[in-house]
Order: C-alpha cells, then sequence, then structure tokens
C-alpha cells in the first residue's frame, strides 16, 4: 500500500495544486465510488489507487465520533501532493425539525349540518408523508377510532376527508415531498380547524475531527 500512495502522490505532484478535493456519499463504511467517476477528471488508475488506501483504512475513517441520524454521511478527501498526504473528513446528515400551527374557522354548511345531526364535537387525523407520498391516517371521532379513509363509501366520511385534505393542502402544500412533514389535525363542531404540523428538513454538517494518512501509516 506503500507503493501505491507513493504513486499517487507522484502522479499528483505534477498537476501543480496545492490540494485536490473530492467528495463521495456514504452510508455507514459503504462509500459510493460511482461519484468519484462524474467529479474527478483523473485517470482510472489514479481513481484506483485512491479508492485502495482509502478502502484499506476504511475502518479507522469511521471509528471518528461523527454520528448521523440518517445513517448518511459525506467523505470529504483532501490529497495534499507536496505535504504528501490524505485528510478524511466527515459530513453527517441530521434533520432538523421546524414546527408550525395553522387555525382556520370554516365556513361550510354541510359540515356544520353534519356536526349538528350527528352530536359530533371533534374530529382529529394524524398525517405524515415524504419522498413525494404520504397519508392521512388514524381518524378519530371523538376519541374514537374510525374507518374513514380515501376509499370510503359513507358520505359523511367523504365530507370528514375531503374537508381534512383540502385544509392541509391549503395550509401546507408540498407536505409530503422531499423531507416530508408529520401532523395532526383537529377539527370541531365550533368549525374550527386547527393543525399542529411539523416540516422535516434533512442538513449536512461537518465533523470536527480529521483522519489523515502519510505513507508511514500505511502497509508494504
Amino acid at each position: 500500500m506503500k507503493r501505491k500512495f507513493r504513486m499517487l502522490m507522484s502522479f499528483l505532484s505534477k498537476l501543480k495544486k496545492d490540494k485536490i478535493e473530492i467528495t463521495l456519499g456514504s452510508d455507514e463504511s459503504n462509500i459510493n465510488w460511482y461519484e468519484l467517476e462524474y467529479q474527478s477528471s483523473l485517470p482510472q488508475n489514479i481513481k484506483n489507487l485512491l479508492m485502495d488506501i482509502t478502502d484499506s483504512k476504511v475502518n479507522e475513517i469511521f471509528e471518528m465520533d461523527c454520528y448521523s441520524e440518517t445513517e448518511y454521511y459525506e467523505l470529504t478527501i483532501n490529497i495534499y501532493p507536496k505535504e504528501k498526504k490524505i485528510n478524511y473528513s466527515i459530513n453527517i446528515q441530521i434533520q432538523e425539525d421546524s414546527p408550525d400551527t395553522y387555525e382556520k374557522k370554516l365556513e361550510d354548511p354541510e359540515l356544520e349540518e353534519y356536526f349538528t345531526r350527528t352530536g359530533t364535537e371533534f374530529i382529529t387525523a394524524n398525517y405524515s408523508g415524504s419522498g413525494d407520498d404520504g397519508e392521512i391516517n388514524k381518524f378519530k371521532i371523538d376519541g374514537v377510532d374510525t374507518d374513514i379513509s380515501y376509499y370510503s363509501d359513507d358520505p359523511d366520511h367523504i365530507l370528514i376527508w375531503d374537508t381534512i385534505y383540502e385544509r392541509l393542502e391549503s395550509a401546507y402544500g408540498g407536505w409530503e415531498i422531499d423531507e416530508g412533514s408529520v401532523g395532526t389535525i383537529e377539527l370541531n363542531n365550533n368549525m374550527e380547524i386547527a393543525i399542529s404540523h411539523t416540516w422535516f428538513n434533512n442538513v449536512m454538517e461537518l465533523c470536527d475531527e480529521i483522519f489523515e494518512i502519510r505513507e508511514e501509516d500505511l502497509e508494504e
């Protein structure tokens, strides 16, 4: 491996660059080397040298105290040909929460008639979504589970579903895309609807530790 390290540094020193930086996606120690093909114009044999050197130390690199909540990482490789060293740093993905609330007084004679006719006091539902897929579920009427769904045949259930779905779309359009969101909805017999909503957003954060490799750190 020391020979490969010397070959790598010998070639890169001819590029007259103080630093060469490459960032690759990874989940734990499974580095996505395919990304190297698209972001680097280095010859394939040089890429292979870098891959082999990194793979020989990958377990040690990922023993650094860097934990990603989503189990996604970015491995940044900084090569310093003049100093004959390679530094590895890890960006960890963390999930940020952004809570919000929505309240509105509805004007809907059909819904008002439903509350009066059935004596219902309140309706609740939960929802969640991400990656362009979402679902409204766990409907309860006065605290009792119900089978309300998009496929309901009951006219009252259709009315409730349509009302809650339309309000959610109006308040938080796109709630089911990208990192997504979760929330709860309550609709009461005063024709008031309240949504407790939380957006999710994944961001990358640099781990403070640096893992350095020099020739003497490698096996023959």
